[in-house]
């Protein structure tokens, strides 16, 4: 079993789980995960970067300024983001090689988010699972899809 920091999140959320937060109806079971785990969650650099450039596509109005106040304050607040470091950077190259190999190459944006996920020892939640299948076939990622995690 993975020795954990206390100090450090366990959680990795991506973009999909973040921005059911600010749905106007969002899935009640991940909202009742996120608060749950609320301070063992964080987002990582690439993750922001979708978000803000979700943000950044959308025009001008009170959605846009809505989801800035929530991107630029509420989310930059609540999570801790986890960066591209030299070590994500190692195991993202490995996982490219391994997965080529296998011919099944992916997304150059999840296979940086799962480095990252891997680099933390952390879970990378997400409702994307199926982008993750042939990572977790060549690595440790664990994955967690809190849309089929139905609350008790």
């Amino acid at each position: 079993m993975t020795d954990y920091n206390d100090e450090e999140p366990h959680y990795l959320l991506d973009s999909n789980i973040v921005s059911e937060i600010i749905k106007p109806e969002p899935d009640f079971n991940v909202i009742q995960k996120i608060t749950e785990h609320n301070s063992d969650c964080a987002i990582c650099a690439p993750v922001w970067q979708e978000l803000l450039f979700g943000l950044y596509r959308l025009p001008e109005g009170l959605n846009k300024k809505y989801l800035e106040k929530f991107l630029k304050e509420d989310a930059h607040e609540t999570f801790k983001i986890k960066n591209y470091t030299e070590k994500a950077a190692d195991i993202h190259a490995d996982l490219r090689v391994k997965l080529e190999k296998l011919g099944r190459p992916t997304q150059k944006e999840d296979s940086q988010i799962a480095a990252i996920a891997l680099a933390n020892h952390m879970v990378l939640v997400t409702r994307n699972t199926k982008h993750f299948t042939a990572i977790q076939e060549v690595s440790a990622l664990q994955v967690e899809n809190w849309f089929e995690t139905r609350a008790q």
